[in-house]
């Protein structure tokens, strides 16, 4: 595994991250809720890319998202695997985000949930960068 790999990933996700919790700090528009939507798209890849790479340095492969969640959450690098799966369910909805009704939820899911479970994931990095 090349740690060096990893660390970019790692700033890569905490850069998405930044820029996220900035949108969401933004009065709300549409124009915002868009934004943040966009914003939530990168930071969930860059989430389970980091987290895949983070496996394979545990000799833990997987291939997918729901994979990548679902050995995260059993290696202990992830904690609230349902809210996990509604990060993943609400992802999949993204690409339907024209019907405004959906696009205002998926904003409210981001706003309330996602985003304290992108934090805490930043968080667990730090303890896992202490680790090494």
């Amino acid at each position: 595994m090349d740690l060096e790999r990893l660390e970019e990933r790692i700033e890569e996700y905490l850069k998405a991250l930044r820029q996220l919790e900035r949108a969401l700090a933004r009065p709300f528009d549409e124009f915002i809720r868009d934004a943040v939507i966009q914003r939530f798209e990168f930071t969930h890849e860059l989430a389970w890319k980091m987290l895949k790479l983070r496996l394979e340095a545990e000799g833990i492969t997987a291939l997918t998202p729901r994979q990548t969640l679902r050995e995260s959450l059993q290696a202990g690098l992830i904690h609230d695997g349902n809210t996990w799966s509604e990060i993943q369910r609400y992802r999949n909805l993204t690409s339907h985000t024209y019907d405004e009704k959906l696009a205002d939820e998926v904003y409210t899911f981001i706003a309330t949930q996602a985003l304290a479970l992108f934090q805490k994931l930043a968080q667990e990095i730090e303890s896992w960068r202490k680790d090494r």
